[in-house]
């Protein structure tokens, strides 16, 4: 009998509204074995802007307890990855450390690409001599893999949901919980050092288990927990380095609100409403999804965007928490485009006849500056939001203005001259 070869194959719908999804491990890839330089400086370049040069540390494992216990206070740079981090997927479930940078579990990854098998070895080394990287990679596995600890983790956070059922489409939910098991038991091992040589066997061991897979999923969820941060990395996103999904796999990712991961390593998915754009590519959806168990919308900062779009008003949610932690003021969701003043702002020669805008999310920075972003939900409202972007400028020169894909990626930006940009 064949295996299943497409999203709908896979799925059976429950009584409960819920969509049970078989994910076998997908055929062997040699390809995604090897990670290349060239794949890998992109990244590199986009993460090297985000940290300082670390401090001169002289016989840095000697005496991991005294020098490398992540005592320290967290510098400025580590303070907003980590809030950014946090906002994407939700709070840590392992204890967090005032200051990752300092910590043994920071070192230890730090010394793990040495040992890697030669085909990802060189990249490895590449993308972990940022220090950036390597702490997004430890934000990870802290807030999201520690969920994996579950014999049936679940994920709450939308955006945790969804990317893990991309991720599990695409290498599969069995080899998803070993990475998590092998970045658990590094951290584990690591923080458990006494002697440099335990915590070299320890980052021995988290090496040797890497496979150019296993890289590739690290540098995806280190890249989205950031996305906000690193608009520089490369046209196609973080996802040119994983396979490339089917349109209907893709689009129903982006619907999912929350995931349980079952033992018989099938995945229980919430969030795919009727009507919703999932469900256009989806026919199966109409027919077999049950009325009952919508998922319940944030509305902290405001109405639900639309009901019909939970991950979208998901991501316009997080957002505004994100600039509240950072200092924002004047936090707006779905509201008419407004200045730093607070001015309503309108166009003088409007396209189409529409004179004003509403930015899913806006805020005023701490220095004064209105921040405008707009989210894109289905490529084919790319051109409506594209005209929309350009509507917003001509309105407000003195803003910046952002518009992005779901999962992070940006698409456009546009920064007033003399003001910068994180």
């Amino acid at each position: 009998m064949d295996e299943p070869t497409t999203i709908a194959d896979r799925s059976q719908a429950r009584a409960d509204g819920r969509l049970r999804f078989l994910l076998p491990s997908p055929p062997s890839n040699s390809a995604l074995d090897v990670l290349t330089l060239e794949e890998t400086r992109p990244f590199r370049a986009a993460f090297a802007s985000l940290s300082q040069p670390p401090r001169v540390r002289l016989h840095l494992l000697e005496v991991p307890a005294a020098d490398s216990s992540g005592k320290g206070s967290a510098e400025p740079w580590e303070s907003r990855l980590r809030d950014e981090f946090i906002s994407r997927f939700g709070p840590p479930l392992l204890s967090l450390p005032e200051s990752l940078a300092t910590s043994r579990f920071f070192l230890a990854l730090q010394l793990a690409p040495l040992y890697m098998h030669e085909g990802i070895r060189q990249a490895a080394i590449e993308l972990f001599t940022s220090r950036a990287f390597v702490l997004s990679v430890c934000l990870s596995v802290i807030v999201y893999f520690s969920a994996w600890l579950a014999p049936e983790p679940i994920f709450t956070k939308a955006f945790a949901a969804a990317l893990t059922l991309r991720l599990a489409l695409v290498s599969g939910v069995l080899e998803l919980g070993q990475l998590a098991l092998a970045c658990l038991r590094l951290h584990q091992e690591a923080e458990a050092s006494t002697t440099p040589q335990e915590l070299e066997a320890a980052s021995r061991r988290f090496a040797y288990a890497m496979s150019g897979t296993y890289l590739r999923v690290l540098v995806t969820v280190a890249t989205l927990g950031i996305a906000r941060f690193i608009p520089s990395v490369p046209e196609g996103g973080i996802w040119r380095l994983l396979p490339v999904l089917t349109e209907d796999g893709a689009v129903l990712a982006q619907s999912v609100t929350r995931l349980q991961v079952v033992a018989d390593g099938s995945v229980l998915v919430s969030g795919v409403a009727v009507g919703s754009a999932a469900c256009s590519a989806l026919a199966w959806c109409a027919s077999n999804a049950s009325g009952g168990g919508a998922p319940k919308l944030s509305t902290r900062y405001g109405p639900p965007h639309t009901r019909k779009n939970p991950p979208h008003n998901e991501t316009i949610e997080d957002d505004l928490a994100a600039r509240e932690a950072a200092g924002h003021a004047d936090l707006r969701k779905n509201k008419a485009q407004r200045d730093a003043g607070g001015n309503r702002v309108v166009e003088r020669n409007p396209a189409k006849g529409i004179r004003f805008r509403k930015p899913d999310a806006s805020s005023i920075r701490p220095d004064g500056v209105r921040h405008n972003i707009n989210y894109v939900s289905s490529p084919k409202d790319m051109q409506r939001e594209l005209e929309a972007f350009d509507s917003m400028i001509r309105a407000d020169p003195r803003a910046i203005h952002e518009l992005y894909l779901l999962d992070g990626t940006l698409v456009k930006r546009f920064v007033p001259a003399g003001v910068s940009v994180p």
